[in-house]
């Protein structure tokens, strides 16, 4: 087991009128940016920080992140040029190109950041992570760690092997997220942390019939919803195929958001969707929607399921709890933190699946209860606690 968070000794380090850079990959509004941004909201208003957001690979945003971002008063998005990351341990002239690149890229990330003069760097996800910790020093902030959150990429490169064995601490969202680090890459465990991060949206009540006839959803229907990107480790597909068996009097609808425009692999996944909902002649009674602000969806869900391969401490799942929407998720161990003994955290299996789902559809009783259950648990989940826990961490390491 890893700490949550130690209580260590207090050191001088705090937020207050601090310098911050903020560094994700892309504009692009999923999980880790979307905590990116109420990070940036958050200690501008708390702590009255200068908060700048720089992105590693592109600053073009999505017209739901710029919307979001400017929320959070974030106007501006640094980016300074495009990464080359990766070098092989081996002698080659391709290798040595790819060095060079690096090296340069580098140099041009420090030049910028420092441009910034940042207190602390906090990168979200391990492609920042890596670039942060490669120059955090030579950009002049005082501090910087590993953020690890759920399922991302390694490059097992030179770089990234430099890169952990420079980097002051590592945090992830759940216990899987560490396992990595200490068996291949022998981080000693005390500077190893779990650190289960915060609601990033705050609860809007928007008007529930204007969405559904917004959406073309009877008014009189249960909506059944997941909200994930459209990428092959997310489980859409078993969500459907469960969804077209429910055995019913009421009338159902499901709701499917994502971002179909990331990258082609998002926008296949999308009209994959499309097809098998086709297939299945339940179009009338289904919607894959890309692109709309997550609240627009919170507001009309009766049930939120999140089915996938692995996961971290899922943001949605946060967020459907926020709503105090009853969740049936996949049995990661992010999943079983933030829902405790629920008996709605399944395998991914279609028989089951069903199951839970007809379970709530035609009982009213334990639709409530969870919902006010979930209502209750994530307020143990409030970016106060996770600013006071990172503090703790990083004056141990300052």
């Amino acid at each position: 087991m890893y700490e949550i968070f130690i209580p260590m000794r207090m050191g001088k380090f705090t937020f207050n009128n601090k310098s911050i850079v903020l560094l994700i990959k892309v504009a692009v509004l999923g999980g880790a940016e979307r905590q990116a941004l109420g990070l940036a909201k958050y200690l501008k208003s708390k702590y009255n920080c200068k908060v700048s957001l720089v992105a590693t690979h592109s600053n073009i945003p999505t017209p739901e992140f710029k919307e979001f971002a400017k929320e959070c008063g974030i106007e501006k998005i640094e980016y300074f040029g495009v990464p080359s990351l990766t070098i092989k341990k081996e002698f080659s002239i391709h290798n040595l190109k790819k060095t060079v690149r690096a090296f340069i890229y580098l140099f041009k990330m420090k030049k910028g950041i420092s441009k910034l003069k940042p207190n602390i760097i906090i990168p979200f996800l391990n492609t920042p992570s890596k670039i942060a910790t490669l120059i955090y020093k030579s950009a002049g902030a005082q501090i910087t760690f590993w953020h690890q959150l759920g399922l991302d990429t390694y490059s097992y490169d030179v770089l990234e092997n430099q890169a952990l064995k420079k980097v002051p601490f590592i945090i992830a969202n759940a216990e899987n997220g560490l396992d990595i680090f200490k068996e291949k890459y022998n981080i000693p465990s005390e500077k190893l942390f779990v650190l289960p991060q915060y609601v990033s949206i705050k609860r809007i009540e928007l008007d529930r019939l204007t969405l559904k006839n917004e959406f073309l959803i009877k008014s009189d229907a249960l909506v059944i919803g997941m909200v994930a990107h459209y990428r092959e480790e997310k489980y859409q597909e078993l969500l459907i195929n469960a969804f077209s068996k429910i055995n019913t009097s009421k009338e159902i609808h499901l709701v499917l958001l994502g971002n179909k425009d990331n990258d082609e692999s998002t926008l296949s996944k999308h009209n994959q969707l499309l097809e098998l909902v086709k297939r299945k002649e339940i179009s009338h009674r289904v919607s894959v929607l890309s692109g709309y602000p997550v609240e627009r969806i919170l507001n009309i869900l009766d049930i939120g399921v999140l089915v996938s391969q692995i996961e971290g401490t899922p943001n949605v799942v946060m967020e459907y709890m926020l709503y105090g929407i009853p969740v049936i998720a996949s049995n990661h161990i992010g999943c079983r933190n933030l829902l405790e003994n629920s008996q709605y955290v399944i395998p991914n299996e279609e028989s089951i699946l069903i199951n839970k789902l007809e379970n709530l559809i035609n009982n009213e009783a334990p639709m409530k209860l969870e919902g006010t259950l979930n209502e209750h648990r994530i307020k143990n989940y409030g970016i106060e606690n996770y600013i006071t826990k990172l503090t703790l961490i990083i004056n141990n390491f300052i």
